[in-house]
């Protein structure tokens, strides 16, 4: 027969440790001394059973654990930023163990959204860091598209240095060492290496936009191999068969709040699809107005290498990006433009053109700071008017 635990009673089991963290900084070293810390945890862990083989309602329960871990958390990140360095050792490792027992032993009430504490996070980069760095190697000596190795790096390197900038959530975590795990075991120099990673993220739920853009370049490039239209049609729908019937991990996501990697893709290569065949009815192009502007081809040019080297562009394909820009826009003088002008001038800009693009830039920048900072504007003016006057 299960014990009856009235809701009251469910109540917060780390209180002793709290009351001593937020106590005078000289009583802190007393008080945690006086705990036998295993004890004390494990009195713990049998709270959370007791609770557990009660008649707790289940949303009840739900809200008792995600306190916990909460509370646990809080803990934990407030010790990281104390220096009793001896004593938070076995403090957080105790702390790191019942994090350890909550996900083990009860998975259906941890919070897999809630934010990772940074000793969490520590010893999980710590404990991968091995297996990192020899993928990175792997990776770097391989043959692969840069752009899909560029992605990765990045990735590993957001999630693995300069902890506690970037905060994760124990799900975020764990997906990145499910990953690393599988990669580990991945042959980056067999001859068809690419597209076995390629599988891998897709059927891991990759939706990472790099990477998603990654894959669209790769389509398109794909494209200069066909003459004919029926033939990227074909190429096209053989894509999205394959993506459509390749196996997906559920609930796991490189960010849960996007669509699925399969969607996003299969999504795009449906508009393609359309295009391709709208393409083949009319026999002839869709046409596309062009947005006139009032600047030169130079001026164009300097700006899209300004975006680009700034990182504004999610491709690294320039050829692309000028495909883009010549399709869709005018210059002032010239109604057509050619990927090729763009390109030449891309390379080979000037003093003069890159004066006149500053000069754009800067009144943008003004025209932010009237329409969206006019306080700091009107201070700027009183300052420089004092100053004018002395």
């Amino acid at each position: 027969m299960h014990r009856v635990i009235p809701l009251a009673m469910l109540k917060n089991e780390l209180k002793e440790i709290e009351e001593i963290l937020i106590g005078q900084e000289n009583s802190y070293r007393t008080g945690i001394a006086q705990i036998n810390l295993e004890t004390h945890f494990g009195l713990i862990c049998k709270a959370w059973e007791e609770a557990i083989f009660s008649n707790t309602p289940e949303d009840a329960l739900v809200r008792y654990f995600h306190y916990h871990l909460d509370i646990i958390s809080t803990i934990s990140n407030t010790l990281a930023n104390s220096h009793y360095s001896e004593t938070n050792v076995l403090l957080q490792n105790e702390l790191l163990a019942l994090i350890n027992h909550l996900r083990k032993y009860y998975p259906s009430y941890f919070n897999e959204d809630a934010i990772a504490p940074m000793a969490y996070h520590q010893r999980l980069a710590s404990q991968l860091t091995g297996d990192i760095c020899a993928i990175q190697k792997t990776l770097k000596s391989s043959g692969l598209n840069i752009s899909l190795i560029a992605c990765l790096l990045k990735w590993f390197s957001v999630m693995s240095e300069d902890i506690g900038r970037v905060k994760f959530t124990f799900r975020s975590l764990s997906y990145f060492e499910c990953i690393i795990h599988q990669l580990g075991s991945l042959d980056c120099h067999s001859h068809n290496a690419e597209k076995l990673l390629v599988s891998l993220l897709i059927r891991s739920n990759f939706n990472n936009l790099s990477f998603f853009v990654y894959y669209q370049d790769t389509i398109r490039n794909a494209f200069c191999d066909f003459r004919h239209t029926q033939e990227r049609l074909n190429y096209l729908v053989e894509q999205k068969a394959e993506v459509s019937s390749s196996p997906e991990a559920k609930n796991i996501a490189f960010d849960p709040s996007w669509p699925s990697i399969k969607t996003m893709i299969g999504d795009w290569l449906k508009d393609e699809i359309v295009l391709a065949e709208k393409f083949l009815t009319k026999g002839s192009e869709v046409v596309v107005p062009k947005i006139p502007l009032e600047m030169s081809v130079a001026h164009l040019s300097c700006l899209i290498r300004l975006l680009y080297e700034e990182g504004v562009f999610a491709t690294q394909n320039l050829q692309f990006i000028f495909k883009f820009f010549a399709g869709h826009y005018q210059s002032k003088r010239q109604a057509v433009i050619s990927p090729g002008s763009l390109s030449k001038e891309f390379y080979s800009i000037d003093q003069h053109t890159a004066a006149r693009v500053r000069d754009l830039l800067q009144r943008m920048v003004l025209r932010i700071n009237r329409n969206f900072f006019p306080m700091a504007v009107a201070i700027n003016a009183t300052v420089l008017s004092y100053l004018s006057m002395r």
